[in-house]
């Protein structure tokens, strides 16, 4: 799910009920075992949120005939289970069956789902009272009188704004007779599920691709309006569960338009689903429809473009509003807050001027933030036409890249600090550029922001990122200016309302106080683009950088006592750009280092033991059988370090995952990997982090950020099973 949940257990059922519940299994268990002749018996289970009873339809079974078997589930009030697809996420009823030899049961059928939005998200459930019906079937040489004892162990998941699995252990006996009589007092019960179940369809339906969507076609049913309407298919994952479908009933053909999902095609030769609707009455139906798959089904290779403008505008809309939100929100993820204290410090430098400026302050702070987004993401763009693979974020998996942004917080914050003064010298120069003076620092504040935030893909913004890269360029850079705005949009209005403005306090001395403590959390920025240079050179090349910034600081040193007229002044400064150049110039002969895991199993993640990502590794543990947890990260997303600290540094959870038996594995980005960007992009993310769950024999899901211990165990330990 999207958000982080507190799992608060609530109150069971009352007293009242449970006896109520209780003698009512009494008088259901002696009608129904009898006339069996005293069998053992543990046919119901109360868990916390739900209640499960087994009911045989007949007082036996007849050698070669099947004997149905209800599943009765009584769910508390605004929790559902699922469908055998369940949608988004969930887990639907599961039977472990302990039969004697030759007895088969067949899978449960369901009744027709129901569609609940949980979020952003979608489940394809159940509510209130369903029932599931199982045939079991004895083998022909089964001996009339001869009792059988049967044992199953069913799980399923319960879920409200949360998930809980449960389970429960039923074991019965069974008569083996002649001729079975069917229990009366159970007549009503297998008379309302069989109604539940959707009906047969016996008409003609087609399952194809068209104009990015799936459709699926056929004449509508009897009854049918498209109040309410939507097709569930089977398969998990073929759909998007939450997108609107485009239903279009006219001339007698009913056109089903569908969001492809992240299933990479479907080869089978027919499809089957279920299609409910609300007839005019305002009663439920559903059918069971089995369409004929025509042509290759696989999603396009961009985002599904409907034939319906409604459904494309608002998809693109929402996608729009995550860019502008999730850019604000960059404004307070760690790894864009140093960036906040550049700006607090520009800001309290145009305190004492008039408004007008400090509204061309903002202006152009933003122009900066706009053009930096634009150009970064238009290189990403033409890159990635050109055939490379990349994600956002790219340029801080150049150790160059990498060393020059450390370099420009240290210098900074140098300035801050007042080793040297850019106000009197180079502001002035950039006031040729900008105009007006402090205009180009303004501007490139706004850059500096853009460069160091586009590594942190912080919540909201995964979908419009992934977006950019799968929609076509207009599109992209249409959602990159929309999340520029919002990154800027902070420090915008603040310079735009006057209210604000008057409400700053007056320059004073206190300002070259604070301007210089606003110095050490940017020299902790540098520290940290330091430590991700490590990361990614070897330890010559970490030599060069640390000499580089001595020689920057003695470079801006030397600035700032050259100022002055002739030429000592200009030998001074020339030696100042020769210092300068001497400690940029080695950078670009550095290469990237390897990444070194241990043959062994992997290295240390916090307090996991992780094994290094590989598409042929992961494909060898899902073969296996064996669940696999992927955290898809980088050295210089703070984010992921963040998380990597504060939740995967837990023994406790690191031991769960070992006794649970999932792999922990690492695919780190810090340097350019091609296959860990596909492997991003099959989840239509373009960043890190995500951390990415396959469970044993299901379809993978990613964990919703921000991320913590308790959603981690929510998501991945109760579902490794």
């Amino acid at each position: 799910m999207a958000l982080t949940h507190a799992l608060f257990k609530q109150a069971r059922m009352s007293i009242a009920k449970s006896i109520a519940v209780s003698l009512t299994l009494i008088a259901a268990l002696f009608a129904a075992l009898a006339p069996i002749g005293g069998a053992r018996a543990q046919t119901a289970v109360e868990t916390e949120y739900a209640f499960t009873e087994f009911v045989p339809e007949a007082d036996g079974v007849v050698p070669g005939e099947t004997l149905w078997i209800a599943i009765r589930q009584e769910v508390r009030e605004g929790w559902h289970v699922f469908w055998e697809n369940p949608g988004d996420a969930g887990l639907p009823l599961a039977i472990e069956w302990t039969l004697p030899e030759g007895f088969e049961a067949g899978e449960p059928l369901h009744p027709s789902p129901e569609y609940i939005p949980v979020g952003p998200l979608a489940s394809f459930a159940h509510e209130g009272e369903p029932v599931f019906l199982l045939p079991l079937t004895a083998p022909q040489d089964a001996a009339p009188g001869e009792a059988i004892d049967i044992e199953a162990s069913a799980s399923w998941q319960a879920c409200e704004d949360i998930c809980v699995p449960e389970e429960g252990r039923f074991s019965f006996s069974l008569s083996v007779v002649e001729e079975a009589a069917p229990i009366a007092a159970h007549a009503p019960l297998f008379a309302a599920a069989r109604a539940a179940l959707p009906s047969v369809f016996e008409g003609e339906a087609a399952f194809s691709v068209r104009g990015g969507a799936y459709v699926l076609e056929l004449e509508p049913p009897e009854g049918f309006t498209d109040k309410d309407a939507f097709f569930f298919p089977a398969v998990e994952g073929l759909i998007t569960p939450a997108a609107p479908q485009a239903i279009i009933a006219r001339d007698g053909a009913l056109t089903i338009e569908m969001e492809p999902g992240y299933l990479a095609g479907y080869e089978g030769e027919t499809l089957r689903g279920v299609l409910a609707f609300a007839d005019d009455g305002g009663a439920r139906h559903g059918i069971e429809i089995a369409a004929s798959v025509s042509g290759t089904i696989a999603p396009p290779s961009s985002l599904p473009a409907f034939s319906t403008a409604s459904a494309g505008e608002t998809g693109l809309l929402l996608l729009f509003v995550f860019a502008f939100f999730g850019g604000v929100i960059l404004n307070v993820m760690p790894c864009v807050f140093p960036i906040i204290f550049v700006k607090a410090a520009s800001l309290m430098q145009a305190a004492g001027e008039d408004m007008t400026k400090i509204r061309v302050h903002g202006a152009l702070y933003t122009a900066g933030v706009v053009a930096t987004f634009l150009a970064m993401g238009g290189v990403l763009l033409l890159l990635r036409a050109g055939g490379e693979q990349l994600g956002w974020g790219f340029h801080l998996q150049s150790p160059f890249i990498v060393a020059l942004s450390a370099y420009v917080l240290f210098m900074v914050g140098l300035n801050l600090a007042g080793l040297f003064h850019v106000g009197e010298s180079l502001a002035g120069t950039g006031e040729s550029l900008a105009s007006r003076g402090g205009g180009a620092g303004a501007f490139f504040t706004g850059a500096l922001a853009v460069v160091v935030a586009a590594p942190c893909i912080g919540p909201l913004l995964t979908a419009p990122m992934g977006a950019v890269l799968l929609q076509p360029p207009v599109i992209g850079l249409a959602i990159l200016t929309v999340m520029a705005l919002g990154l800027a949009a902070p420090y915008l209005a603040l310079t735009l309302a006057p209210a604000l403005g008057r409400a700053l306090p007056k320059p004073g001395p206190w300002m070259s106080v604070l301007k210089q403590a606003l110095s050490f959390p940017v020299f902790a920025a540098a520290a940290y683009f330091l430590w991700v240079f490590a990361q990614q050179a070897n330890a010559s090349g970490l030599a060069f950088m640390l000499s580089g910034g001595v020689l920057l600081a003695l470079a801006a040193w030397l600035f700032e006592v050259s100022k002055g007229a002739g030429p000592r002044f200009l030998i001074v400064r020339g030696l100042a750009a020769l210092l300068a150049f001497g400690a940029i110039a080695p950078l670009t002969r550095i290469e990237p280092a390897v990444a070194a895991f241990a043959s062994d199993g992997g290295a240390p993640h916090g307090a996991f033991m992780a094994e290094p990502f590989s598409a042929e590794a992961l494909e060898a543990h899902r073969e296996a059988g064996t669940p696999v947890f992927v955290d898809f990260t980088a050295a210089w997303c703070v984010t992921c370090q963040f998380n990597k600290l504060t939740v995967f540094s837990s023994e406790e959870l690191a031991d769960d995952f070992e006794r649970a038996g999932v792999v922990f594995m690492v695919a780190d980005w810090t340097l350019r990997d091609p296959k860990i960007t596909s492997a991003l992009e099959a989840f239509g993310a373009s960043g890190v982090p995500l951390y990415a769950f396959y469970p044993a024999g299901r379809a993978p899901e990613v964990l919703a950020l921000p991320l913590t211990r308790e959603s981690v165990r929510e998501r991945v330990l109760v579902r490794a099973p």
